[in-house]
């Protein structure tokens, strides 16, 4: 086996050939600095990447960069799943298929080969311990020993959000030292997902390096924290691309628009440290606020962060206030639905939080956001029913999470007796509710598509559950409204893929097109037929005339 010196003298010039040969293109100025960092920085250490930075597909050029140099050593991924384990797997055996000097390695006839791992076929030394192993860091990982040790990934999203289960990630990284070699290395390659990430835990033992998607703020002392030299060096202004090729300014804008600035911060920018104003993500700022129609909503409004609505008293943290829209359009539309939500009380002092919220073009529009005590009670259902009348509600959506369905059960009569056609339907939720909470309503609030009527946000309760809420757990004693809210905000969920101006278009178009439907089917409107110049009657209603008009009409 031939192999360029110049392959084995550098890790970089090897990711090189892989990249082209995987037909990727050449690595991006920041996978060739991370390729270096690997290759010559400390023996264990943990290298954190923006989302998409490419980790998975360098660590996999790793394996094989080794192999060429020494093929009896061994090589250990563990990621978060197994799904990812065996993803891996395929890629590195991608890359000995498809790059020429790596091509002898691949596992012979007689080699042990299967989706979690393989032996190469020039490997002289055997043991128990294959060439290449993947496991999901919840399997068995007990007996394994290798040379080269990389955690990819191993904290995801909804994985690792409670303390117990943070807490058991950290007991299965505690094993890494009993299956390592002497003379191995152990390399982490991840992104955090929460603020009280594992990877702040590791980096007492880990020394840490961090490549963030974007040009930190110099000035902030927890957003250039272990950032890598490489990147201060590049003098970019303050939130432009460290990764132009793959992650634009407009591509940054667009996920961090989706995300929400919070989990962005986490993924893209690798800051853990939330000041006061991002600890609480949800601000009144965000809102549109006006006079909210039960049947209609205007076309298009616009916001503006900067005219105070005087009128409305704030109860947000400092420096939170409500604002005026920009504009506000003059034309308005039916709504495309409108729907009631409802979170059951359960004991003590909780209130049953209702959430009347309806939709058009891609936003979301919020009628009555109110808790009610009593529960079960006859004033309680009274009151639901009374307020599905009065917004012609069709569709009841209930959180049956306790109970078993009792609160709907109870409901159904009330319903029945006064609206008859209404339908009512359950719903569980799932996940740290602090953190769904979130989740669901920042990325709606941060891009101005949730607009309140005034009445709502009038209410202080209402502005402190909003604007109190945080990814700690616990973080409200009362939270009944901001978590309908965020269900009801959830039910729209497919809507908030809509580009508003094309969801407006199609909007009109289809209101545009059923006007003319029922035109055409109106018996007396038919017979007039617009047409350049004057109007005539051409309708199958029209009064025949004789036949001995001397006109002949």
């Amino acid at each position: 086996m031939i192999v360029p010196e110049e392959i084995l003298s550098s890790f970089r010039n090897h990711i090189f050939m892989c990249f082209k040969f995987l037909g990727l293109g050449e690595p991006t100025a920041i996978q060739y600095e991370i390729a270096r960092q690997i290759e010559e920085g400390p023996t264990d250490q943990i290298i954190a990447a923006g989302r998409g930075t490419g980790k998975s597909t360098i660590t996999a050029c790793l394996a094989s960069w080794l192999w060429l140099k020494n093929p009896n050593s061994t090589f250990l991924v563990l990621s978060n799943t197994q799904g990812k384990a065996i993803d891996f797997v395929s890629q590195v055996r991608k890359i000995l298929n498809v790059v020429p000097y790596c091509i002898p390695l691949l596992p012979k006839d007689n080699d042990k080969d299967n989706a979690l791992g393989f032996n190469l076929g020039v490997r002289t030394k055997f043991s128990q311990d294959l060439s290449c192993t993947a496991r999901g860091i919840s399997s068995q990982i007990t007996g394994l020993h290798s040379d080269f040790v990389i955690c990819d990934d191993i904290e995801v999203s909804g994985k690792n959000e409670t303390p117990i289960t943070k807490d058991t990630l950290l007991k299965k990284l505690g094993e890494l030292e009993s299956i390592r070699n002497k003379g191995s290395r152990v390399v982490f390659l991840g992104t955090p997902h929460y603020q009280d990430s594992v990877y702040n835990t590791l980096k007492m033992s880990y020394p840490m390096i961090k490549y963030p998607a974007e040009m930190p703020d110099l000035t902030s002392e927890s957003q250039i924290e272990e950032v890598a030299p490489w990147i201060i060096d590049l003098a970019l202004e303050s939130g432009e691309p460290t990764q132009p090729e793959r992650f634009g300014v407009e591509e940054l804008a667009a996920r961090k628009a989706k995300m929400g600035p919070g989990a962005y911060s986490l993924q893209y920018k690798l800051d853990t440290t939330l000041n006061d104003l991002d600890k609480y993500p949800l601000k009144l700022r965000d809102l549109l606020v006006i006079d909210v129609d039960c049947n209609h909503g205007p076309e298009k409004i616009i916001w503006q962060g900067s005219t105070t609505n005087k009128e409305i008293h704030s109860f947000g943290l400092s420096g939170d206030l409500i604002v005026e829209p920009m504009h506000i359009s003059t034309n308005y539309l039916p709504y495309q639905n409108t729907h009631m939500c409802i979170d059951p009380s359960g004991r003590g002092s909780d209130e049953t939080g209702i959430c009347i919220s309806s939709v058009l073009s891609g936003v979301i529009f919020i009628h009555e956001l109110l808790g009610i005590p009593g529960g079960y009670s006859d004033a309680t259902l009274l009151k639901i029913t009374k307020l599905a009348i009065e917004y012609k509600v069709k569709l009841i959506r209930v959180e049956s999470n306790f109970g078993d369905g009792l609160f709907t059960k109870v409901l159904a009569p009330y319903l029945n007796e006064h609206i008859k056609k209404i339908g009512i339907e359950e719903f569980k939720v799932s996940k740290q509710k602090e953190l769904r909470i979130i989740e669901t309503l920042e990325p709606v609030m941060s891009n101005h598509r949730l607009v309140v009527d005034k009445k709502v946000i009038k209410d202080k309760e209402n502005q402190i559950q909003i604007t109190r809420i945080h990814r700690g757990r616990g973080a409200l004693s009362h939270d009944d409204r901001v978590d309908v809210l965020a269900s009801a905000v959830e039910f729209y969920k497919d809507h908030m893929a809509l580009n508003t101006d094309r969801a407006m278009e199609k909007n009109k178009q289809q209101i545009w097109e059923k006007t003319i439907k029922d035109w055409s089917e109106n018996f007396r409107a038919s017979d007039y037929v617009p047409c350049s110049g004057a109007t005539r009657v051409t309708g199958s209603n029209q009064i025949k005339k004789k036949e001995s008009n001397q006109w002949g009409w």
